[in-house]
């Protein structure tokens, strides 16, 4: 499982690494296509990375107006591959995207230091382990079913 989690982090730090596109052009965002640049949403939020025919596409990272990020991969307007999601209150969420869900292998890191990690489905742990912030298992997730961590006795 750590193996899986190191190649997950090391797909994150090289995934800012965008072709070269050319830079987009100045207006609207329904003119980027096949280019790189930023867009500021009328509502606060704003989008700088990769596009294709007006939509996110590529490397990308969204920022919305009361300060939530994800950094990763975008598909089609739609958070897909690997991606970061950061809420304000310090919760993260690192690793794969399907149709803007976390869906596959990743860690999710509650601000307290808690974290879930292994397999998502659909948003939730499937075949996972939890852990307290200092790194001790309190249970883990068997095809989406909590299971009680087994104490020796």
């Amino acid at each position: 499982m750590k193996i899986r989690l190191l190649v997950l982090a090391a797909g994150l730090a090289f995934a800012g690494n965008s072709f070269a596109l050319a830079p987009c052009s100045e207006g609207s965002s329904r003119l980027f296509d096949n280019c790189v640049g930023a867009h500021a949403y009328a509502n606060g939020d704003t989008y700088d990375g990769e596009w294709k025919a007006g939509k996110k596409h590529g490397q990308g990272s969204y920022t919305w107006a009361d300060g939530e990020r994800y950094e990763g991969q975008w598909d089609n307007g739609t958070k897909s591959g690997l991606g970061a999601y950061f809420w304000t209150n310090g919760d993260r969420y690192e690793g794969q995207f399907v149709d803007g869900i976390y869906h596959g292998e990743g860690i999710f890191t509650y601000a307290s230091g808690r974290t879930v990690s292994g397999e998502w489905d659909a948003g939730k742990p499937w075949n996972a382990v939890a852990r307290d912030a200092s790194g001790e298992v309190t249970h883990g997730f068997s095809e989406g079913v909590p299971q009680c961590r087994k104490v020796d006795g």
